[in-house]
């Protein structure tokens, strides 16, 4: 049986680390992270991609898998001023923050703290950053005790990099890229059939998924928005009757492509 409602949900776009599509760029990027908080020979680590292509996602799972092992911070939203920075890495210890004490003699605190703990900072969506938070990273990171792994967008990201704060010092850089078409096919089967909807795995062919992944140009975020808009039409014209819409169509993807604004009218 077909559940358009069942099926839809399936592509909210929504993190959830238990689900993870491994997709050659997703195994790139985790691969290199992951080596590189191992050998931690570069306190400074850079995730670059488009918007959507999955970033925020494998951040989260590598902090998750992390932080059983080591301490993990995962930071989500990047507005905060240098004292808030602090104070994080001092409730990660059970410890107090003493508002009264200056900034230099809580930054040698936490230098004490944290000198035999290995650690790892996440930061995602680090284009938001302003100048004063990039140069408290900075300074943290040159003590060689705190180690960040700063998720940005490419084009932002790319400027960054050419900072003064970041141009000169040892990091490494990982690029993270789009699905190919194979992907696409293979996650929009691997989603629909692990959750008892083959009927309509079966709808989805491999020339349809080229058009998907033509329509959201192999971004993750777009090809999940895209499945939840087709999958909302189908389950609309099968409620209201409407035969010549019963199974996936160009038309469809057309009409789907245009819900997510991947083309316009």
């Amino acid at each position: 049986m077909r559940d358009y409602k069942v099926a839809k949900e399936l592509f909210k776009d929504v993190i959830d680390t238990n689900y993870y599509f491994d997709s050659t760029s997703a195994e790139i990027a985790r691969h290199k992270i992951e080596g590189a908080i191992k050998e931690r020979n570069a306190p400074l680590i850079f995730l670059i991609g488009d918007p959507g292509v999955g970033k925020s996602y494998i951040l989260k799972l590598i902090s998750s898998d992390l932080g059983k092992e080591s301490l993990s911070i995962f930071i989500d939203n990047p507005f905060f001023d240098k004292r808030d920075l602090l104070k994080l890495l001092f409730e990660a210890k059970g410890l107090e923050f003493n508002k009264n004490i200056n900034f230099n003699g809580l930054k040698e605190m936490l230098f004490d703290l944290y000198r035999e703990t290995d650690n790892t900072i996440f930061v995602d969506e680090a284009q938001l950053l302003n100048e004063e938070q990039f140069e408290l990273i900075r300074i943290l990171s040159d003590s060689r005790i705190f180690q960040f792994v700063l998720s940005m967008h490419k084009e932002e990201g790319s400027a960054i990099l050419e900072k003064k704060h970041f141009k000169s010092r040892t990091k490494v850089i990982v690029e993270y890229g789009g699905l190919h078409f194979s992907e696409v096919y293979r996650y929009i089967q691997n989603t629909l059939l692990q959750n008892t909807q083959g009927e309509i795995a079966q709808m989805v062919s491999k020339s349809y998924a080229k058009k998907i992944t033509k329509y959201t140009q192999g971004n993750f975020r777009m090809v999940k928005k895209f499945m939840y808009s087709l999958l909302s039409l189908l389950e609309y014209a099968k409620k209201e009757s409407i035969k010549r819409h019963d199974k996936i169509n160009p038309c469809l993807l057309q009409m789907s492509a245009l819900e997510i604004g991947a083309i316009r009218d």
